[in-house]
């Protein structure tokens, strides 16, 4: 869900973000203990913003957000091409339909509780979050309309009905943009930007704050939630953005804390990342398909139903599967075709797609686009409950960082947006009325720290640590492209373990070297890389997103089906 056009709308932020940041250096903080006396959100897309918009505005607590970027739209939300799952027409759609479809794309791994959760509060929650046309405390946000003025639905891959809000091709930013901006205005909600999270502080088993890359620790007596995205760019093909948010730092922290996390190896692959030589994977939206588009091989044949009775419309998993083993067979690129529609209606229907490919010598409306499979969402993440709570208490996850038990093994379209509101909005009211107990608990161990700073560990410059990383990170993510990818061996994901252990070492030893960005991205990647190959190789079934094969089938492609 993720495309990298520079788009000028981001300009908006800055004077939301240069006013805001003002009224916090403005504020009086009366002690170091009421500082304190907050909830602590990582990450600023859906997740966190939900969390903290509700944590404020309904709860009254001081919240504050803290992101790597300059600015709170440098999260992965931004990137999101495709819509957010509202409801359909009240003749042709249920929660129950809704549900129906989420536990089936999820290969029938899916925690019921959750899908029922997502799929009755989901409508409540957009309609609070993202339509609030009255109060302005939240977002409204700008969804495409029809000529009537009604909010325009899309149907997606594996949905049984149209129920997806949308504005053209970049739904996350528009929504990004206005419920970044609605966290922004409120005098409750703070930031902390530029500020890289490398550690959880963890005193008598429970959470209290976090370690910054800064040198600076931050306390936190409300909680601390991870919403920090998930860690499909620890993989050489992603569809995620360059960069520390899609780096698995998330999962990476709680695994340094013990947290317990779930489902790892549910790394799901998105079936059309434009395939440029040379280039990053540009994501080539479910919505495509949706609106008819066509996989081809090289020699032109549609053979999507080859592998499943739905085609391009089945889940994700297989469809990537299809497209993979296609390109296996014929030796060459599959291709994505949306030729056959209305030129004008595909320029206005896909603008920012259409722009991009324009740019790289191909026209939409004339050209089939050369396509592969590329990493794309984290189904697994840091294990939680329905309230967001962790193994860890005062310690809470939401959106991809999560696992809910909501994709189970491969996650359905436009269920990602969704997921963030309904269980960043879960943790807030869980904090706000039930997690009093551990907060005075929490607070009473902040108050026993001796410093609320620490002194960085090195003030080593120099070139040498950071050209080393970069070389690591890059092999990082070969090994797991290679190893830990659409189709997986014991073998293989046994060398890959041996690997990645050697490098999670060195990352380790580079970071306490020089600490710095980069450096504190490797050993996050590493971390995570680590654990995903880890659950992989525990996990001999092959069920959604997780397609492991026996080393006796690897060279017969005839033993690599596709089917669901």
């Amino acid at each position: 869900m993720f495309s990298k056009q520079v788009v000028s709308s981001r300009s908006r932020l800055l004077s939301y973000h240069a006013q805001h940041h003002q009224r916090n250096l403005t504020r009086t903080i009366t002690s170091r203990c009421d500082e304190t006396d907050r909830l602590l959100i990582i990450g600023s897309g859906v997740a966190g913003s939900a969390a903290a918009l509700i944590a404020a505005e309904t709860h009254k607590i001081p919240t504050t957000l803290v992101y790597a970027g300059s600015q709170p739209t440098d999260c992965n939300s931004f990137w999101a091409q495709g819509g957010i799952i509202y409801k359909g027409k009240s003749n042709e759609d249920s929660p129950s339909l809704l549900a129906e479809d989420i536990h089936r794309a999820g290969a029938g791994l899916c925690s019921d509780d959750a899908v029922q959760k997502v799929s009755i509060e989901g409508s409540e929650r957009v309609q609070q979050l993202l339509l609030d046309s009255a109060l302005g405390r939240f977002a409204n946000v700008p969804f495409q309309r029809n000529e009537d003025g009604e909010l325009s639905l899309c149907l997606e891959a594996s949905h049984a009905a149209p129920r997806i809000l949308y504005k053209a091709d970049h739904t996350g930013r528009v929504i990004t943009e206005h419920i970044t901006a609605a966290a922004a205005r409120h005098p409750l909600i703070s930031a902390l930007d530029n500020t890289i999270v490398t550690d959880l502080i963890v005193r008598e088993g429970v959470c209290i704050g976090i370690e910054t890359l800064h040198g600076e620790n931050h306390y936190a007596s409300k909680g601390v939630v991870l919403a920090s995205g998930g860690l499909a760019g620890i993989y050489q093909h992603s569809t995620n953005p360059p960069g520390f948010n899609a780096l698995g730092s998330s999962v990476a922290m709680a695994c340094r804390a013990g947290v317990e996390t779930k489902d790892l190896e549910y790394v799901q692959f998105h079936p059309t990342a434009l395939n440029i030589p040379n280039e990053a994977r540009f994501l080539l939206t479910e919505a495509l398909r949706g609106e008819g588009a066509i996989l081809r091989n090289c020699y032109g044949e549609a053979f999507a139903k080859n592998f499943h009775p739905d085609g391009e419309l089945a889940p994700r998993d297989i469809v990537a599967r299809g497209v993979f083993e296609e390109a296996q067979r014929t030796g060459a690129d599959v291709r994505l075709d949306i030729t056959h529609r209305d030129a004008d209606w595909l320029y206005q229907r896909f603008p920012t797609i259409s722009d991009y490919v324009q740019t790289r010598g191909f026209d939409l409306a004339k050209d089939s686009l050369p396509i592969t499979p590329a990493a794309h969402y984290t189904c697994g993440g840091v294990s939680t409950d329905l309230n967001g709570c962790t193994s860890l208490p005062n310690l809470y996850a939401a959106g991809e960082a999560a696992r809910t038990g909501l994709h189970g093994g491969n996650r359905l379209a436009s269920t990602s947006l969704l997921e963030g509101l309904v269980f960043g909005a879960a943790v807030a009211d869980y904090v706000g009325s039930t997690a009093d107990g551990i907060a005075e608990e929490a607070k009473s161990l902040i108050r026993s720290q001796n410093n609320f700073s620490k002194v960085s560990s090195s003030n080593r410059k120099g070139d040498l640590p950071t050209d080393e990383a970069e070389q690591l990170l890059q092999d990082l993510k070969r090994t797991m492209w290679d190893q830990v990818g659409v189709v997986r061996t014991p073998s293989g994901l046994s060398a890959a373990l041996k690997k990645l252990q050697s490098m999670k070492e060195d990352a380790d030893r580079l970071f306490r070297t020089l600490p710095c960005p980069k450096t504190a991205g490797l050993r996050d990647a590493s971390e995570a890389g680590y654990a995903v190959a880890t659950s992989a190789l525990a996990n001999r079934t092959a069920k959604g997103a997780h397609f492991i094969v026996d080393d006796a089938a690897e060279d017969d492609s005839d033993d690599v089906a596709v089917v669901g």
